[in-house]
């Protein structure tokens, strides 16, 4: 049997979602796994499963009576500059009627990687749709944005195919590489745009306005930027080197905090946001060190941040430490007190690493959650790094083994930010300390990595428009921001056809049980029906 050919889903699911097809069409991409893992400093650009998710959703819609098309950048001759690793599918869905005015839909198919460390924590196989007595369904994509937006898209599009009279076009545009920045996705698609004239109506974000169903079940007007910062050295320095520049990134956060938003935030008070606007955030989401040594002394030999995605924050940072059995034994006892609630030391069970036969394998552990969304969880890597500062001035830790290291910030602006202010901001920070502490620390920010934020007037009429609809389809209430960084910041600089700039809107399904990339990620079916709803009566109504 072919990988997403999976297993029937209960009657009761379909009755939850309201359709069959989608049911199953989500069923299989969730099971297809069209993971996209990008780790600059590893050399590692993993997308194995785009083009089996792309062919399934074209089969999909044409089985829809909806035209289709493929633009993958690494075909185009037009383009300049090279994508890492393979094929890039973006599918083009288009639903033409000949009229005036288009709405553009924009989701993408590419999910985040289930790292090693969250294996256990999943109640059912990630990569099997599973729908469970609490009436949800469970995988990863089943939200994010699988769930959320392609196959909410479709099944609007499809209803709305069925109709006799419909007063605008619908293109659905579902794009890879949203959760590494867009490189191959909608930012290469805006490149190719770009080459065309105005009018040209082969461009392909052609629209009056932009919905973006990847989002919490409210209307957002304001999408923060996002820049993933990668953070290392020239050469293999000391602990105490590696250790005094991530507590420096950690310290970062508080230049991100101070820039501040006019966007009420979408958590505040009810999911323990800091402040009640959207404020600029800087999270360390992982850490890489490898230091091997032929001492005796009890030394740190590896740790590693259990994630794969830059935009993920861990649940655990993995140490291996080596030396003496005894000194080993002894250790593990001594780190234990010096964590406070709500992190934890426990002895390392999945990991990504190898550990030696004879080395001893521990665990910080905290919570895991959306790097743009830190409060939400509990970021085990400024623990860890307190942790082992802490073990060193003991001396129970060689501070002077020396070894390689990198760090990933994860940095989110507020909407109204230019990402050129903000990377200024907060690189100037890391380079005046690297100047005085480690002239041999680097910090890069590349740029197919960074977006702008998304600023929309909260009194816009299409976002009144889609509040008043969201209320009575998924009860979604307000306007506000996000902290996340989705596609809506790629269209910033679009206008529509009459040349006004393209207002852009995200809502969906990702409500506060969505656990949006970690452990245990689900969806709602019958929100998932909601937003399929809510954007039909979107394109049907004034």
């Amino acid at each position: 049997m072919a990988q997403e050919e999976s297993a029937p889903l209960p009657p009761s699911a379909v009755t939850a979602l309201g359709d069959e097809p989608t049911l199953r069409l989500l069923q299989q991409l969730v099971a297809i796994a069209p993971t996209n893992l990008e780790d600059p400093p590893a050399g590692r650009y993993e997308k194995p499963n785009y083009v089996r998710a792309a062919d399934a959703i074209v089969r999909a819609a044409r089985g829809y009576g909806l035209a289709t098309r493929v633009y993958d950048p690494q075909t185009d001759p037009g383009r300049d500059g090279v994508l890492h690793g393979g094929p890039r599918p973006n599918v083009v869905v288009d639903l033409d009627v000949g009229a005036r005015e288009t709405v553009l839909i924009l989701a993408h198919f590419d999910v985040v990687p289930v790292p090693a460390e969250q294996r256990s924590r999943w109640h059912s196989p990630p990569h099997t749709l599973t729908y469970r007595s609490d009436g949800r369904l469970y995988g990863r994509g089943s939200n994010d944005d699988l769930g959320s937006g392609v196959v909410t898209s479709l099944l609007a599009m499809r209803r709305l195919a069925e109709r006799d009279r419909l007063g605008r076009n619908v293109r659905l545009v579902a794009c890879c590489d949203e959760e590494t920045g867009g490189e191959g996705g909608v930012e290469a698609i805006k490149a190719h745009d770009a080459r065309l004239a105005a009018d040209d109506p082969a461009r392909v974000l052609r629209a009056d306005v932009a919905l973006i169903p990847d989002g919490s079940p409210e209307t957002t007007a304001g999408s923060s930027g996002v820049a993933f910062l990668d953070a290392t050295f020239d050469r293999p320095v000391a602990l105490d080197a590696t250790l005094a520049y991530g507590e420096a990134l950690v310290g970062l956060h508080e230049v991100a905090r101070t820039w501040r938003s006019v966007y009420p935030s979408p958590d505040w008070p009810d999911r323990h946001a800091p402040e009640p606007v959207l404020t600029g955030r800087a999270t360390v989401t992982k850490f890489d060190l490898g230091a091997p040594d032929g001492s005796t002394a009890v030394r740190l030999s590896a740790a590693h941040a259990e994630t794969d995605a830059a935009n993920q924050v861990a649940r655990s940072v993995t140490l291996v430490f080596e030396g003496a059995p005894g000194d080993l034994t002894a250790l593990a006892d001594r780190l234990r007190p010096l964590l406070a609630p709500p992190f934890r030391l426990e002895v390392a069970q999945a990991t990504a690493l190898t550990v030696p036969p004879a080395a001893l394998a521990l665990q910080v552990v905290g919570e895991a959650t959306h790097g743009g969304y830190p409060h939400r969880g509990h970021n085990p890597v400024p623990a860890a790094l307190g942790l082992l500062r802490a073990a060193c001035d003991r001396d129970w830790v060689s501070r002077d083994v020396v070894g390689t290291a990198s760090f990933t910030v994860d940095l989110r602006l507020i909407p109204e930010m230019e990402l050129a202010s903000g990377l200024a901001q907060a690189t100037a920070y890391v380079r005046t300390w690297a100047t005085t502490r480690s002239p041999h620390a680097q910090i890069d920010a590349p740029p197919s990595r960074c977006r702008s934020g998304y600023a929309l007037p909260v009194d816009h009429p299409a976002a009144r428009k889609l509040e008043r609809i969201l209320a009575e389809t998924v009860g979604g209430h307000g306007i506000r921001g996000e902290y996340g960084g989705t596609d809506a910041s790629a269209l910033r600089d679009l206008t529509t056809p009459a040349g006004e700039p393209l207002p852009a809107l995200v809502f969906g399904s990702m409500d506060p049980d969505a656990h949006i990339h970690d452990a245990e990620e689900s969806a709602d079916p019958r929100r998932i029906a909601g937003v399929a709803r809510a954007i039909e009566r979107y394109v049907t109504e004034p």
